[in-house]
């Protein structure tokens, strides 16, 4: 057996021993095995109370344009920065400006897929 179908194994075996994964079966008064058993749904999708949509909040349109504004002003100015660098100058503040378009993409990114 090589090392891919070993890895493919061991993989298999710990997806099995994962926490609230339950055996497809069960012991019985004495104690030996029964057939499969009716287990809970566990996915939303079969949970008919789970498939009531929610309605989403209001989203701030006003707020949402503003970052979405700041967010491509920043990225305007990244690619003359990248030059600089080329050139082996760093400015100063583009680890800032990244984190920066970084966290305005996340909270736009929420805000409009919730």
């Amino acid at each position: 057996m090589g090392w891919p179908q070993i890895r493919c194994l061991a993989l298999f075996i710990a997806l099995l021993q994962l926490p609230g994964a339950t055996p497809p079966w069960t012991p019985g008064p004495s104690g030996g095995q029964r057939g499969p058993t009716m287990s809970p749904s566990r996915f939303p999708v079969d949970d008919p109370r789970q498939t009531q949509q929610s309605p989403k909040p209001k989203i701030d349109a006003a707020l949402a344009k503003r970052q979405a504004q700041e967010l491509a002003k920043l990225a305007q100015e990244i690619p003359s920065s990248v030059e600089q660098a080329d050139k082996g100058v760093l400015p100063k503040d583009l680890n800032d400006r990244l984190k920066r378009i970084e966290k305005l993409s996340k909270q736009l990114r929420r805000d409009l897929y919730l």
